[in-house]
């Protein structure tokens, strides 16, 4: 029985950073408004809560949330994108903390936010094990996280399928798909949150 690879997770995160900076993934992130929408409707952060969008791109998801008068930060490993999403907030008056920073260390202090969000963001990060404990770490007890991800059936599964037959996972990495089952939520954030509720909707 053929243990299963190390891998290299600050090597397979340096990669990603890369391939993230190479174009202009803002263009990508307009088709994600309906998605963080939708999200922040159904997890509902109200004015005054702290919320935290990990993995914000562009800023989609932490300007609807700020939209709803909360206090929002935003963080990405991508600066170019960092400081895309603090334009976006200056032109609409708000004043978001968005910063430089990696989902798998968080750089805020135990249980800060009431509200988690991604959107299609957090899936990502190459050690899913910890980047769910950082989240579930800087959500205060009775807070509330939201995720909207891919799914392994539909076009997310085919995307993903037809890009890792051109360009293979590194050996040992857990595809983002496994955040879009009910196995993969329960093992990840299971042992650390009360409910987890999931519902299917139908993306751009």
């Amino acid at each position: 029985m053929s243990e299963k690879p190390e891998v290299d997770y600050q090597a397979v995160t340096a990669r990603q950073q890369e391939v993230w900076a190479s174009g202009d993934f803002h263009e990508i992130a307009r088709q994600n408004v309906v998605m963080a929408e939708a999200l922040c409707a159904a997890v509902d952060p109200h004015g005054g809560e702290r919320v935290l969008d990990i993995a914000c791109g562009s800023g989609t998801a932490a300007l609807v949330a700020a939209r709803r008068y909360c206090e929002v930060s935003g963080i990405d490993y991508v600066p170019a994108l960092i400081e895309r999403a603090r334009q976006r907030a200056a032109v609409e008056g708000f004043e978001v903390d968005f910063s430089v920073a990696d989902a798998q260390a968080l750089p805020f202090p135990d249980a800060r936010f009431d509200t988690v969000l991604s959107v299609y963001g957090v899936q990502f990060a190459p050690d899913q094990a910890r980047a769910a404990d950082e989240m579930l770490r800087v959500c205060r007890p009775g807070g509330r996280i939201g995720l909207a991800t891919p799914m392994p059936k539909g076009w997310s599964g085919d995307f993903f399928a037809t890009t890792a037959s051109y360009m293979p996972p590194p050996p040992g990495l857990h595809p983002p798909l496994r955040w879009g089952t009910a196995a993969g939520l329960d093992t990840l954030l299971g042992a650390g949150t009360r409910t987890i509720e999931s519902e299917e909707r139908t993306a751009l």
